[in-house]
């Protein structure tokens, strides 16, 4: 693996582990070394004294310098059942970026603007996403608007589905106020016919899932 690939990849394990734990023990990031080969094992290290990229002492961080060599790109929905609309949508999510964070609509949240509750609980849609292979970090959204999730992040780039209700121009004046560079893409290719409300609606189906 190219050096230039291996810091990504490594910058990458320590940002998404931050983002699902909050902080990154150096014991924890050594660990990061274990599905390297052990010819990278010298580049590795060399990143860890690299003090413009990475910030070491009991817990470990992405310096500012190191964050702009990875690109975050953030998605959201309700998930209620994968299906091949949705990994569409998510392969062509991953294809911006370096690192993938998906997050799923609490259930709470799903009732307030559908009017009904999700068929599939939220940690039953957490697990379903959180275990599809280009996915680096599926999370729970929070009670409020998309933006409590937004600062907790700071994507590089946003994620919209060609059917979700969220304006991007909104999202672009949060981001200016918030001082947040943040690119707004809203992805048009679909699968006609699949979506969750119109598979629901096959009972047959329902008692499969």
């Amino acid at each position: 693996m190219r050096s230039e690939s291996l810091e990504k990849k490594f910058l990458s394990k320590i940002l998404v582990e931050k983002m699902r734990k909050g902080s990154v023990s150096l014991k924890k990031c050594i660990n990061f070394l274990t599905p390297f080969p052990k010819e990278n094992e010298k580049v590795i290290n060399s990143l860890l004294e690299n003090r413009e990229i990475v910030k070491t002492g009991d817990l470990i961080d992405v310096t500012d310098k190191g964050r702009k060599r990875v690109k975050v790109v953030m998605c959201g929905g309700t998930f209620d059942i994968l299906h091949p609309g949705h990994l569409l949508t998510l392969k062509n999510a991953k294809k911006l970026g370096d690192i993938l964070v998906v997050v799923i609509a609490k259930d709470e949240t799903v009732k307030k603007f559908r009017k009904k509750q999700p068929h599939n609980k939220e940690q039953k849609r957490l697990e379903l996403v959180s275990a599809l292979r280009f996915v680096d970090l599926a999370l729970l959204g929070g009670k409020g608007s998309i933006y409590d999730t937004l600062l907790k992040i700071i994507p590089d780039i946003v994620v919209l589905g060609y059917d979700q209700i969220h304006n991007e121009n909104e999202i672009r004046e949060y981001a200016k106020t918030h001082k947040m560079r943040i690119k707004v893409v809203r992805l048009t290719k679909r699968m006609e016919g699949v979506k969750s409300s119109t598979l629901l609606k096959d009972e047959s189906l329902i008692y499969e899932i």
